[in-house]
């Protein structure tokens, strides 16, 4: 392929002993990762790797808390946890981190992510105040459970219906991210329902919970994927991951 950089007039182009150009790379090779070379100030970098990893790692750790790992006859609706663990991830990685790719996302025009990443963060922003004792969201229900294990059914379903949403809008993107909001969308209808009967049928509750958490667990190992994928560049390796794009 020819290249469509010409040198400059001034510029003396390398050759060998029969005046033949030397073949030369417009980028040099980035052998660090915490430094690059010939920064550009103004090289806007690609967010959607940062978005999807804080997504995946939050979500990873939250599904197995779901399924009630660690916890006492592996129950998520007992009176030990689950959801404290998460709290410092759900602020800092998997809401602050990701809401900040979505506004990259802004700046380097993708509307799909940013509306997808700014979202998520909110979510995962709003689902840590719930875990804030001081906030006594819980204690606005006056220990009434199944008004406020409703509330949070509620809360959960409507991430569903618009996960679905976002699900139509990427009918074009690529397999990888039409799995990871397709077991989303699952996730949080399991653990919605989960949250409707958990005081009618606590029993079936916990099952569906797990159910919830399962799925949680699968679309984050495909958020993982598909964020590894975006940062696996020439500059730092040869390895890439397939994300299954549409033709």
């Amino acid at each position: 392929m020819a290249s469509n950089t010409a040198a400059a007039p001034d510029e003396q182009v390398p050759t060998n002993g029969n005046n033949a150009p030397l073949a030369t790379t417009n980028k040099p090779h980035q052998s660090t990762v915490s430094q690059v070379n010939d920064a550009q100030f103004y090289r806007i970098a690609n967010p959607g790797p940062l978005g999807l990893i804080s997504f995946a790692l939050t979500t990873f750790v939250l599904g197995l808390y779901q399924c009630g790992a660690g916890l006492p006859g592996s129950n998520p609706f007992g009176d030990v946890g689950p959801d404290q663990a998460v709290f410092g991830l759900a602020v800092f990685f998997g809401g602050t981190a990701q809401f900040i790719a979505g506004i990259m996302e802004f700046r380097v025009g993708n509307t799909f992510g940013t509306t997808v990443h700014c979202s998520y963060g909110a979510f995962w922003l709003a689902f840590a105040m719930f875990l804030v004792p001081d906030l006594a969201i819980k204690g606005a229900y006056r220990g009434d459970e199944h008004a406020f294990s409703f509330a949070l059914g509620i809360f959960l379903i409507m991430w569903c219906f618009l996960t679905i949403v976002f699900f139509i809008a990427a009918l074009r993107t690529n397999i990888t991210i039409l799995t990871v909001l397709g077991l989303l969308a699952l996730a949080f209808f399991f653990l919605s329902i989960a949250q409707f009967i958990s005081t009618t049928h606590t029993t079936s509750a916990v099952r569906v919970n797990r159910a919830g958490g399962v799925f949680a667990i699968l679309c984050a190992l495909a958020a993982f994927y598909a964020g590894s994928a975006g940062i696996m560049t020439k500059d730092t390796t040869w390895v890439t991951f397939p994300l299954g794009e549409f033709v």
